[in-house]
């Protein structure tokens, strides 16, 4: 078939068989298009609410077309008129839109329509086009012009009553103003252009004998400097509020504490500071008791629980002596005997060395030493204990690992710490693991120490408070040792981790900076 018969045979069909047979290809492309279209709101619309709307805008521009049936176009631009204006979508992205489907519509009717009918097809579409944007933006501007109006009356309503409340509330502020306790005031270029009775009674004053005097000259001299800056040395551009706490000078000559909360506002057209005083004696008088009740508190409880940690290694030593002071008391209990005492004195030693650990600065003495000497001592010191208690220890150190820079005795004294920790909370049978590595963290290479426990761990929720002091998982403890470990290793510039072991038990990481 030649080309000239396809052709030929492609434009047999007549308007109301091209928009029938090409209904779904005819939406598909309006839809891509008005999706694709970056320049109007459009592209932003859901995609299923968009393609609903285009079927029926396809639906309706059919019927106007074929059968002259005006109703579903006219239904639908009244539909989607107050829509669009709700939307915020202009005038011009709306006709363009209807004017996608003319672009969609025309090459194929230039395909499929026979030329005697060509013309007349093309030209019906363009009055249905006319008709439709017109309709349209009649309709549309209609609306945006009542909506206009409405939100004229609107705001005229709206100045009326908010003028009303203005003047009302103003009247009320006068008297609010007057009437309440803080002092308050307006300064301009540091000056007091306004005060309240409240700030003038706070400078024994009257309220005229105030105004027109600078701020500072209300202010005692320690505190000038700090009520410059955060008052006027902040920039007129700076809108947010500043507290600060001074000290006030009175008439008699006192000093009182005063705090002013001031902004950065406008008053007669000019930069001004809104400022509110109030007076803070009792407050200050009340931070101050409270302050020494809470360390009488800290200090009555540091008494108590030292009292309870070395009550009972002094009965036993009490005991012990007792019993050494009796005739007939075999060699090897005697040594039983002694050697328990020391043990008891040792635990007294450690209870006071900890609790002056946590108010004494430390001074650090720091050497190279291998890590793998470090872990062989304090293995070492509480190997007695661990083969008493049954409790199995595994040690794994990186070849990576060799030496360390640190205090060696108050590093000693955090491993051993943490050590005798697992060992209280571990029964027979139990297990500790020792090993080290090198870690990155925060940017830097890291030495770690790493001593974990298959115990029954800690509570996630108190693991944030374990280096508290005074907080302690164990009955009777005093909340000290770990606390000590956190202090020595940030002392050497690192820091301890802590974290649940899987499946259970408890891991500590002493990390400290890799030399």
């Amino acid at each position: 078939m030649s080309m000239k018969a396809t052709m030929e045979k492609a434009r047999s069909l007549n308007l109301a068989e091209v928009l029938e047979r090409f209904n779904e290809q005819i939406v598909a492309t309006w839809h891509y298009r008005m999706l694709n279209d970056r320049s109007s709101r459009y592209s932003e619309e859901p995609e299923a609410e968009l393609r609903l709307l285009i079927r029926q805008a396809t639906k309706a521009f059919r019927l106007a077309l074929v059968d002259e049936d005006w109703n579903s176009l006219h239904r639908f631009i009244d539909y989607i008129a107050p829509k669009r204006l709700q939307g915020g979508f202009t005038l011009s992205e709306v006709q363009r839109a209807f004017e996608r489907y003319r672009e969609v519509v025309t090459p194929l009717m230039v395909v499929h329509i026979d030329p005697p009918h060509l013309s007349q097809t093309l030209l019906r579409l363009h009055h249905c086009m006319v008709a439709t944007v017109t309709r349209f933006s009649t309709y549309f501007q209609d609306l945006h012009e009542e909506f206009l109006r409405n939100q004229a009356h609107y705001l005229e309503r709206e100045i009326a009553d908010r003028t009303r409340e203005l003047a009302e509330s103003e009247r009320k502020y006068k008297i609010l103003v007057e009437d309440i306790n803080d002092g308050y005031l307006v300064l301009v270029a540091g000056t007091i252009v306004y005060a309240n009775n409240a700030f003038a009674a706070m400078h024994g004053c009257g309220s005229h004998a105030v105004i027109g005097i600078d701020f500072l000259d209300l202010v005692a001299a320690e505190s000038k400097a700090a009520v410059q800056h955060a008052l006027f040395d902040r920039g007129t551009s700076s809108m947010r509020p500043a507290r600060l706490e001074y000290a006030r000078l009175h008439r008699g000559g006192r000093q009182l504490p005063t705090e002013i909360m001031a902004k950065t506002s406008s008053y007669g057209g000019e930069i001004a500071t809104i400022g509110i005083c109030r007076d803070i004696s009792q407050r200050v008088e009340l931070e101050a008791k409270t302050r020494e009740a809470e360390k009488l508190n800290a200090l009555a409880q540091l008494a108590a629980s030292l009292a309870h940690e070395i009550n009972n290694p002094l009965t036993a030593i009490k005991m012990n002596v007792q019993m050494l002071s009796e005739n007939g008391v075999p060699e090897t209990s005697q040594r039983r005997l002694v050697a328990s005492t020391l043990g008891e004195i040792d635990t007294i030693k450690r209870c006071v060395t900890e609790m002056m650990d946590l108010t004494v600065p430390f001074r650090l003495k720091c050497q190279w030493m291998t890590t793998r000497a470090l872990i062989e001592d304090c293995l070492g010191i509480v190997e007695a204990r661990r083969s008493y208690q049954g409790v199995r220890i595994t040690t794994r150190l990186s070849r990576h690992v060799t030496d360390i820079h640190v205090d060696p005795e108050r590093i000693e004294q955090a491993v051993i710490n943490l050590l005798l920790n697992a060992l209280e909370v571990l029964p027979r049978g139990g297990k500790i693991f020792i090993s080290t590595a090198v870690a990155k963290a925060h940017g830097s290479r890291w030495i770690e120490i790493r001593i974990a426990d298959d115990g029954p761990g800690i509570p996630k929720e108190k693991l944030p408070y374990v280096f508290d002091p005074f907080y302690s998982q164990k009955a009777g403890g005093i909340g000290l040792g770990l606390g000590n470990v956190k202090k020595i290793v940030e002392a050497h510039g690192g820091e301890v981790l802590v974290e649940p072991r899987k499946p259970r038990g408890i891991r500590f990481t002493l990390r400290f900076p890799k030399g």
